[in-house]
């Protein structure tokens, strides 16, 4: 009979400033180019949408996805992957936004009051190893500490293989809302968005 392998180990600790060029690619990694199509959208001419994005994750202390709020995963003293989210907060009238987030935004309106995962992203050469899960379970560990009993995150139908994890780790879909695509990004389909009751 075949063993089962070992799922790796990850050891988790908070991000610091040193780590933000990591941060800036895997959350662009886990929102399939979305975040540096959003990033661009700052830019100055010739400015590259990852200075943005390390800039806002390193300096932006009152933005989501400033360094505080991130939890790296390494194994064997390596960066893996890393997880980022937080509380949505209840809607308030959403501000005037590009085509491309209003439905990510009309779904946290759904969603209001859990704990969001933003980001959870492991570099390919470590997946399929388990960190993916190692992720999720903290992301669990860490909306309990905040004393919240629901579980969050969004996934595009096309990615397949993310969706599968995350049913496999206990999310089931909520809701889904048409896909606006942009330069770069994955073909038409729909956001999904999945819960997982703590």
């Amino acid at each position: 009979m075949p063993s089962t392998p070992t799922p790796a180990s990850a050891a988790f600790r908070s991000a610091t400033s040193e780590d933000c060029a990591d941060l800036a690619l895997l959350a662009d990694m886990a929102t399939r180019r979305l975040t540096s199509f959003l990033w661009g959208q700052m830019a100055s001419p010739g400015q590259s949408s990852f200075e943005i994005g390390r800039n806002v994750i390193r300096n932006d202390t009152s933005h989501y996805m400033h360094c505080e709020n991130w939890r790296v995963a390494e194994h064997d003293g390596k960066l893996v992957g890393a997880l980022n989210g937080y509380v949505i907060p209840e809607p308030t009238g959403s501000p005037p936004a590009l085509d491309v987030v209003k439905p990510l935004n009309a779904l946290k309106d759904v969603a209001a009051g859990t704990w969001y995962i933003a980001v959870a992203s492991i570099y390919p050469e470590y997946q399929g190893k388990g960190f993916g899960r190692a992720l999720l379970a903290e992301a669990e560990s860490i909306a309990r500490a905040a004393g919240k009993d629901r579980l969050t995150l969004m996934v595009g139908s096309f990615n397949t293989r993310a969706y599968a994890l995350y049913e496999k780790c206990g999310f089931t879909e909520w809701e889904r809302r048409p896909f606006v695509p942009f330069p770069g990004s994955d073909e038409p389909g729909e956001w999904v968005l999945m819960a997982k009751d703590l």
